[in-house]
């Protein structure tokens, strides 16, 4: 494992433009149009359009004047023959013209559509989207329409598919498919069934603790990934129990948008590492892996982490009725490390309270598996990010107090 080097310095690009609240739906086909095309892509998975929510998308088009052609042939966790399908419809889509695309979903269809996007114009095999030297123009203008609030895909380039004759995770996709702007809509997220809620919302409160803890992390992302932290744990309680509550709903878009920010500029770690190689190997959701790993993780990278994670406490607004530790709000001042250990508990007392906090054996996962989870956990590349380095063996200990 290379660990990416710290700069001395942080950039910030403040891309995409974010458009958000209700209603704000109306406004991609305008934004579509202000683009200078009059043509669209919107690539969905088949769920979101028996929902009726990618025809509202089309609706908005339409009335602003841009065509629309419907790609829906998005998996749960994308393949890159998913991608492919999705070039060839991009291409025709194209027929010698401008076109944007649009995406609209969690974070299958996102991720699908960066690649997607830039394979539509660049004539190479889909697998090599993730080399430079391949990529020669840039890709189509994404609008990214997130209907989950947790993947945070809308905030960056970059698009995980799964390459299903190797069994992991690529990344595809370059500065240009930055979607150009986000519309968030919480009315789009009205619909979303509790469980899938819950799994989002550890999404991203996972995105925004590994931002924290990340190799580069940086005070500009720490400001986002708190906030994140803050209003995930405030409200995914609320909308698990509630999924009508628009405004916890609201809050949760933001939260996993913030979060996705966050992230962009730190990387993640090993819970992503491990998630990658639970969803490819025993087909777990993606935030439900997360969920389940979380706190595991969290422990092992506590002892190099203590400040971040006891700030993180300071933001955190669920509280389990256990004892109060010292250090929290409740009580008075105690060191980083205490306050990190109760950082925690709450996140594990949060997972439960919403139904996440399954053991990875109730997903089928047994000890005979774990090598492999390790063996490529290790080999992703998102481990490098990881404050604390982590050998097989380590991986190993890690998933297994997770069983």
């Amino acid at each position: 494992m290379t660990a990416i080097p710290t700069p001395s310095y942080v950039t910030v690009d403040p891309a995409p433009r974010l458009v958000f609240g209700p209603g704000a739906v109306a406004e991609v086909g305008p934004i579509v149009r202000d683009l200078g095309v009059r043509r669209a892509l919107l690539v969905t998975d088949p769920g979101v359009a028996a929902a009726g929510v990618a025809a509202r998308v089309e609706a908005a088009c339409a009335a602003a004047g841009v065509a629309v052609t419907v790609f829906d042939r998005v998996a749960p966790s994308p393949t890159l023959a998913d991608v492919e399908a999705g070039v060839a419809a991009a291409r025709r889509a194209l027929d010698g013209g401008e076109l944007a695309v649009v995406a609209v979903g969690g974070g299958s269809p996102m991720d699908a559509a960066k690649a997607i996007a830039l394979g539509a114009v660049n004539p190479v095999p889909v697998r090599r989207l993730d080399d430079p030297a391949a990529v020669e123009r840039p890709g189509l203008p994404i609008v990214a329409v997130p209907t989950t609030a947790g993947t945070g895909a809308e905030t960056n380039g970059f698009g995980v598919v799964t390459d299903t004759e190797a069994v992991r995770k690529v990344y595809l996709g370059d500065e240009s498919t930055v979607p150009v702007a986000a519309v968030l809509d919480p009315e789009l997220t009205l619909g979303v069934p509790p469980p899938v809620t819950a799994a989002t919302g550890m999404d991203a409160l996972t995105h925004a603790l590994e931002s924290l803890a990340s190799r580069r992390a940086n005070d500009v992302a720490a400001g986002d990934a708190l906030r994140a932290v803050e209003l995930v744990s405030a409200h995914l309680a609320t909308a698990v129990a509630d999924g009508r509550d628009l405004a916890a709903r609201s809050q949760l878009l933001l939260a996993a948008h913030l979060a996705g920010r966050a992230m962009r500029s730190t990387g993640l770690g090993l819970a992503h590492a491990i998630g990658h190689a639970l969803t490819n190997r025993a087909g777990i959701p993606h935030g439900a892996a997360l969920a389940m790993v979380l706190p595991a993780v969290l422990r092992f990278n506590l002892p190099v982490r203590a400040e971040a994670f006891g700030a993180a406490a300071g933001a955190f607004r669920f509280r389990s009725a256990g004892p109060t530790a010292p250090g929290d709000r409740t009580g008075g001042p105690a060191s980083a490390e205490a306050a990190a250990h109760r950082l925690v508990d709450e996140v594990a007392a949060l997972s439960a309270a919403v139904g996440t906090d399954r053991p990875l054996r109730a997903a089928g996962v047994g000890p005979g598996l774990v090598p492999v989870l390790a063996a490529d956990a290790v080999a992703d590349v998102v481990i490098a990010n990881n404050p604390r380095p982590a050998t097989e063996d380590e991986v190993a200990a890690v998933v297994t107090a997770a069983l």
